[in-house]
């Protein structure tokens, strides 16, 4: 759907992820490089669309969960280097060589079908192989660690470019549990130094770890969430801006008097004589369906509450005597007068994480960048 027949829109202003881009630039210092996390369609705010802008503002590295996200980002023009996060399945091998993608290895099988990909190809594919220290996801135990490092060295065609693993708990103030990781990771380090190893790159920070735990920042941090203008928690080590704005227009108005029933099942009953707003935007486009009855959001600047039960196209909200009309722009995340809805405001109503937020903005949503 286009914004010039649907008033639905996700403004993306590109000047604020350069900035945020620069903030982390200058935070973890000339020493040490920058990942920025794009996957995930770039948490909600376009992969694409956003990487140029982040790699002309002192991005080294952009990373993804998915192979074919990564391709995408080829084919839009992007050639710097693109480390692929996930799990890696045996018949995505040949198209990560192919588009010169860095594989997350983990696990001897994949390791071996990955050299036969390169070496058919006559290419050298790049790998950084992950260990698990304690967030039990992807990754090998320490204690096996050593040994599939030595057996990607000798495989042909493969060249081993960095190891990391990946904080649990780096986003909570009490860091006991993330230094645990940490020392483990360490471990790994010096074995593979006692065996004579030498890892180009070593690295272990998310966004919460660069910000809040900054010996961990090593060769190389991975940010995405920050660069996007948001925060792990309530801390604000650096200052960031939002990235993203989410906005429609009111569809219809109508005054009701007291008593009146809104949406489904009746959860909303109206306490006085009112007026109801009807917004052309729902659960299908990622208004989530928990926030019926809760938050609010802004009109000429004032806030209005969400009323009944969120549907799957519209949205209800109680307006009381504001003079709105047809046309008027609300805005659902970002600023209007002295008002300012953030994702976090949404995650906490919702019980998640602003992470999640963003990331549950559909394809209905037309990005608009600024």
């Amino acid at each position: 759907m286009s914004k010039l027949n649907r008033s639905v829109w996700a403004d993306v202003i590109l000047d604020n992820i350069a900035y945020n881009v620069r903030q982390f630039r200058e935070y973890i210092g000339p020493n040490c490089e920058l990942m920025a996390v794009v996957k995930a369609n770039g948490y909600g705010h376009g992969a694409l669309e956003t990487a140029y802008t982040m790699i002309a503002n002192g991005t080294n590295w952009l990373a993804v969960a998915l192979p074919e996200e990564a391709v995408r980002l080829r084919r839009g023009g992007i050639t710097a280097p693109i480390l692929v996060l996930g799990a890696v399945g045996g018949d995505e091998l040949d198209v990560c060589v192919a588009y010169d993608l860095v594989v997350t290895v983990f696990e001897p099988h994949i390791a071996r079908l990955l050299s036969k990909a390169a070496v058919k190809q006559q290419k050298q594919a790049k790998v950084h192989i992950k260990v698990d220290t304690g967030m039990g996801r992807l990754g090998l135990l320490p204690k096996d660690f050593g040994n599939l490092v030595e057996l990607v060295n000798e495989l042909p065609g493969l060249e081993i470019q960095g190891v990391f693993t990946h904080f649990a708990q780096a986003d909570q103030e009490d860091l006991v549990y993330t230094r645990w990781q940490w020392e483990r990771f360490l471990a790994v380090r010096d074995d593979l130094s006692r065996r004579g190893i030498t890892i180009p790159y070593v690295h272990a920070a998310n966004t919460a770890a660069t910000m809040f735990f900054p010996e961990s920042h090593l060769d190389l941090v991975r940010v995405g969430l920050g660069i996007y203008g948001m925060y792990p928690d309530k801390r604000r080590p650096l200052h960031l801006k939002p990235a993203l704005t989410l906005k429609t227009k009111v569809a219809f108005v109508k005054r009701v008097p007291a008593g009146s029933a809104v949406s489904y099942d009746s959860t909303y009953v109206t306490q006085k004589e009112t007026s109801l707003a009807v917004l052309p935007i729902g659960y299908a486009d990622g208004l989530s369906r928990g926030l019926s009855n809760k938050g609010h959001v802004l009109i000429k600047g004032t806030p209005c509450p969400i009323v009944g039960k969120v549907t799957m196209d519209h949205t209800l909200i109680d307006i009381g005597d504001l003079p709105a009309k047809i046309g008027d722009e609300v805005t659902l995340l970002g600023t209007d007068g002295k008002h300012t809805i953030h994702a976090h405001d949404w995650a906490d109503l919702l019980r998640t994480i602003n992470y999640e937020i963003t990331c549950m903005l559909s394809s209905r949503i037309e990005r608009v960048y600024r």
